[in-house]
């Protein structure tokens, strides 16, 4: 068995989710296929965390990706809630989390009560392939009249408009495409990009067990069933049908998994301090179970203040060393909030991600960096 310092997990992590030099891509698509998604229920930080995993990008690059180029598509998938995925892992994605999601959570309750019963679900989905083959892509607000006008008893101002547009995308009927006068609009997922047909389950399960352990490495089975949110036995189906392309590696008095194609030859520790800024919400700090998660104990309620609040971090080698805000006025500011103190070589690197920061989000002023006193 391959044995390294407790230390070096947050290394490795770094390297896994692209958050390392060596390890950064160049293009949108490539970070949402080595990330096996990107967290995106907030666009501006999702734009963030692929700045963090790519080099030279800028804002408009992601909205090129997503609205011109069509090379990712924002939809949701893990845990039931919204990521950039990759195009061509668009459907294989939604072969596995649509049937699971769709019939849970308080939504499809919520939408028989006022009448939407899986039946008159299913018609509705018909309805609104059909509204979207006419006439998309359509906004909301258009797609709920549309409706309407077909038959459909749809309150345009209640949530029901909302509920039914999640339940089309788990479903793989529509999904999110370029905005209209500034508004989110939705097309059938067809019109707007060609995804492979996805494998049988098996397969599907197996790729997902292979994507998660190579962006969350090293890692856990039980990490893999949270980040997920399937079914236990699906997520172990996935996990043992790779079983011969992971080791078991240990960490101090921790036994984690790894690709064994990735297991160093060299202790991790020893390469240079890397420092990142991460957004709220950030993919890596939702890539494991509570426990295990990048964040010191004592701490927790800084990065988790509550109402589902995830705050902007800054990882250093893997761990989460404070939190940060940025002020965009014409004197751009940069705070940074340490848990404890931080050496002048993490005060570095917290300079070079400010400035790179500023460049991403096409500032004209490069922000000011503050780090807040203890």
């Amino acid at each position: 068995m391959y044995s390294f310092t407790d230390d070096a997990v947050g290394p490795l992590r770094m390297r896994s989710q692209r958050l390392h030099p060596a390890t950064t891509v160049t293009a949108v698509s490539d970070a949402a296929e080595a990330l096996c998604g990107v967290q995106a229920q907030e666009t501006r930080s999702a734009m963030l965390s692929v700045r963090a995993r790519t080099a030279g990008l800028v804002a408009s690059d992601v909205e090129a990706s997503l609205h011109e180029e069509r090379t990712i598509v924002r939809t949701w998938s893990m845990r039931g809630t919204l990521h950039l995925v990759a195009r061509d892992d668009l459907s294989w994605l939604l072969s596995l989390f649509g049937p699971h999601f769709a019939p849970r959570g308080p939504e499809p309750k919520q939408l028989a009560e006022v009448g939407f019963d899986e039946a008159e679900l299913e018609r509705t989905m018909d309805a609104i392939r059909r509204v979207l083959d006419d006439e998309g892509p359509l906004t909301r607000d258009e797609l709920a009249a549309r409706l309407r006008e077909s038959g459909v008893d749809v309150d345009p101002t209640s949530r029901t408009p909302n509920f039914l547009i999640r339940q089309a995308a788990l479903r793989g009927v529509l999904c999110e495409v370029a905005p209209k006068a500034g508004d989110i609009a939705y097309d059938v997922v067809a019109e707007w990009v060609s995804s492979p047909a996805p494998p049988d389950r098996d397969v599907a399960l197996a790729t997902l067990a292979r994507r998660y352990l190579s962006a969350y490495q090293p890692t856990t089975l039980d990490d893999f069933a949270y980040w997920s949110g399937l079914p236990k036995r699906d997520v172990r189906a996935g996990w043992e049908s790779i079983a011969d392309e992971r080791s078991d590696v240990t960490f101090g008095e921790r036994t984690l998994s790894m690709r064994t194609a990735d297991v160093p030859d060299t202790d991790p520790t020893q390469s240079k301090t890397t420092v990142r800024f991460l957004p709220g919400y950030d993919t890596y700090l939702l890539g494991y179970r509570p426990e295990n998660r990048p964040v010191p104990t004592a701490f927790h309620t800084q990065v988790w203040p509550g109402a589902g609040i995830i705050r902007p971090t800054v990882v250093v080698d893997g761990a989460v060393v404070a939190t940060w805000t940025l002020d965009k006025s014409a004197s751009p500011v940069v705070g940074v909030r340490p848990f404890e103190p931080l050496d002048d070589a993490i005060v570095v690197g917290l300079e070079t991600e400010a400035a790179d920061l500023g460049r991403f989000l096409g500032l004209d002023v490069e922000p000011k960096l503050i780090v807040e006193a203890d």
